[in-house]
């Protein structure tokens, strides 16, 4: 029996300075699921990407955040604006 992806399991940075963004337990779920993501979609290559972070973009209160496939080439799943 294959267990899905656990979405907690993903890895979250920022796309612009590197660094890794610590995520509180329950939030890499609910943002796999607001994107709208399938969270059976998902497996060990995907990571969550953010557009800033508090170190490198202070003066941003929000961040747009996406799913990648880290593969050649990249998948990248966003919702649409």
């Amino acid at each position: 029996m294959i267990k899905a992806f656990d979405p907690e399991l993903l890895f979250m940075e920022c796309g612009r300075c590197g660094r890794p963004i610590i995520l509180e337990p329950g939030d890499s779920t609910e943002m796999v699921l607001d994107l709208g993501v399938a969270p059976d979609s998902l497996d060990a290559t995907c990571l969550l990407v953010c557009d800033g972070c508090p170190e490198c973009s202070p003066e941003e209160p929000n961040y747009d955040t996406h799913v990648v496939r880290d593969y050649d080439p990249p998948q990248i799943f966003c919702r649409p604006h």
